[in-house]
């Protein structure tokens, strides 16, 4: 049960309104300076912990963030909250988070912590709870959805980062190339898969090549299956929608023959730590979460500042960086370090504070 002013008014034998005066941050001349010091002692004996929605209500700041997300579905979002929860801190902000599953239990989860007094608040899914409910109005807010949708505050831009790669490669001769998303199903080209498609086919229709779409969905999931059909397309280089998919795809292209990257070139995207650890060391794209992340804080602080509770959407593209490495031909300069730290999930986490500056 939590300890309230009365709790404290009893143990110290004083008035609610005095334990009121002298929890007052800014002081008070209603208590004298030796009373005060005996609330607070009591208080603290007790571990009061003042009602922060009430606070908030009055206008005094909670230096809480509520963020609300998944940050269990992707290494990449335990990342961005890692980053945004130290951005955060050294503003002297602390983060909270929650999430539903559906759209009754976002509302509820949106509702509970705006309840907490939270000084601005983070959306991080594709739909929007805060907006959709008419709740965005109550408190600043940023939304960071995983891909560019409308009314977007900071986004990574896929279709950016699929296209740096696919040129690296191109200004180096490959003529044909492969897209390997795990499903045939449109809908995963809604978000993410579809903007990373669509940088591939920009870039191979601006140098005149090839680029044809296989999906694990089309072979089965099966690894001899998919082979097979890379064997029949020959391509020279394959980009994966991910890091997980490209690392699979080398061990099963090394067991089929095929040389990595002499006969055939493989892309990952995300830059997780994995790349580095793969049978012929993945290239891939890192996603700058560490940069969304300082860009996010900045915002939100700057809206929490003015008040700003209803700001047009920023559209604040962050755009990836090509991270090349054995399994495109060019091994990176980096695999001569160790870092400094073995507790990291990407490559961007581990590599680009100490050495790598895209």
């Amino acid at each position: 049960m939590s300890v309230t002013m009365n709790d404290i008014a009893r143990a110290a034998g004083v008035s609610r309104q005095a334990v009121a005066a002298a929890l007052n941050p800014k002081g008070t001349s209603k208590v004298s300076e030796k009373m005060r010091n005996r609330i607070l002692h009591i208080a603290k004996l007790l571990n009061y912990i003042p009602n922060q929605a009430a606070r908030h209500l009055k206008g005094m700041a909670n230096y809480t963030i509520g963020l609300y997300g998944a940050p269990y579905a992707y290494v990449q979002e335990q990342t961005y909250f890692n980053e945004l929860s130290m951005a955060f801190d050294r503003h002297g902000y602390n983060l909270i988070t929650s999430y539903g599953m559906n759209k009754e239990a976002a509302e509820r989860a949106v509702r509970g912590l705006l309840g907490k007094g939270i000084d601005g608040m983070i959306v991080t899914t594709q739909y929007n709870p805060l907006l959709e409910s008419g709740l965005h109005s109550l408190i600043p807010s940023v939304f960071c959805p995983p891909a560019r949708i409308e009314n977007a505050d900071v986004f990574i831009d896929h279709a950016a980062g699929m296209f740096h790669a696919a040129e690296y490669l191109l200004k180096r001769g490959c003529k044909k190339g492969v897209f390997l998303p795990p499903l045939l199903d449109k809908s995963i080209f809604s978000s993410p898969g579809n903007e990373k498609y669509e940088g591939l086919q920009r870039a191979f229709k601006q140098y005149g090549k090839e680029l044809f779409l296989l999906t694990v969905e089309e072979c089965s999931g099966k690894a001899d299956v998919l082979a097979a059909r890379l064997k029949e397309l020959a391509p020279d280089a394959v980009f994966c929608s991910n890091d997980y998919f490209a690392g699979r795809l080398v061990s099963t292209l090394l067991e089929h023959g095929f040389r990595i990257p002499e006969e055939l070139k493989v892309i990952g995207y995300d830059g997780l730590a994995l790349c580095d650890l793969c049978a012929v060391p993945l290239a891939t794209v890192i996603q700058p979460i560490r940069r969304k992340a300082e860009l996010t804080t900045e915002l939100l602080l700057k809206r929490i500042r003015e008040g700003d509770t209803d700001a047009p959407a920023e559209q604040i593209a962050v755009e990836p960086y090509f991270y090349p490495s054995a399994s495109c031909g060019e091994p990176s300069r980096l695999l001569g370090e160790f870092p400094l730290y073995d507790d990291r999930p990407s490559l961007e986490m581990t590599w680009t504070e100490y050495f790598f500056h895209p």
